[in-house]
């Protein structure tokens, strides 16, 4: 899926990505082989549905959800970290995170990282102020910059080869105006700061739900990007062999219809 600049922040704590644990003796049988242990370092950022905190501090989502479960089906421990995307892409460069959910392989990102088989689709779409839709409706994302118009992004998403052609315009460096999570996007249209944001529909609703924008802002007819996302391991910190085991677990719970009841239960459908 989404995401496309990198550089990186550091991060604290981290579990070495699927090394195998120092040793540890079976306690009961002598004999018994020792069972090297999978831990993962998970990063995420605040993107609900896909990952956000429940009222409780659990690390929760349509993502996390998914990844937990696989995480269980390919015996890993699992350990989350939180950040921002671009941060949590340099983290991943690295090898201070391990695994990062919902990402669009790209020829940069294969220098740095592998990538699972894809796990489910998504799309962006447009959103305008009440006082802009009929004026946009319609229109491609093109369209709006070549007449000058100003075009919310989050750093360091990907929103398909098409999109990214445009966005990377020098022409229209003074039009695309980045905001560091998708929340300050819809504040910057609210605003007026700019005239359209470049959003993912589900994630759109729970932020316009949850700030009370959704009487304002409104999404316009026509997709920008529509795609299938992959889990993105680090090459510094977890080998191709235990991303065979954690595509091998994918399948398991895709065929035992696992991944369709998750997105199901997010997606109402």
């Amino acid at each position: 899926m989404r995401r496309w600049m990198l550089p990186a922040m550091a991060g604290l704590l981290a579990v070495a990505g699927c090394q195998p644990a120092s040793n540890t003796t079976a306690s009961a049988d002598a004999g018994a082989p020792e069972t090297p242990e999978c831990a993962l370092t998970v990063g995420w950022d605040p993107w609900e549905p896909y990952s956000y905190e429940a009222v409780d501090g659990a690390v929760t989502g349509l993502d996390v959800d998914l990844v937990k479960q696989l995480g269980k089906a390919a015996g890993c421990r699992l350990d989350f970290r939180k950040g921002n995307w671009v941060a949590l892409l340099g983290d991943l460069e690295a090898g201070k995170v391990d695994l990062l959910m919902a990402a669009t392989p790209t020829s940069e990102r294969r220098d740095f990282a592998y990538f699972s088989e894809p796990y489910r689709d998504e799309s962006f779409v447009l959103f305008a102020h009440n006082g802009g839709v009929e004026a946009f409706q319609g229109m491609t994302l093109g369209q709006l910059l070549a007449e000058g118009k100003r075009v919310g992004i989050t750093d360091g998403y990907y929103y398909g080869e098409e999109a990214q052609g445009l966005l990377s315009n020098p022409d229209y460096d003074e039009q695309i105006v980045p905001a560091p999570v998708p929340e300050a996007n819809y504040r910057h249209l609210e605003e007026g700061a700019v005239d359209v944001v470049i959003g993912d529909p589900y994630v759109a609703g729970a932020v316009l739900r949850r700030t009370g924008l959704g009487a304002s802002i409104r999404q316009l007819h026509g997709n920008v990007h529509t795609g299938s996302v992959t889990l993105m391991f680090s090459k510094a910190s977890v080998d191709e062999q235990q991303v065979r085991s954690m595509n091998a677990a994918l399948d398991r719970l895709e065929s035992a219809g696992q991944i369709a009841g998750i997105l199901s239960r997010y997606r109402g459908s």
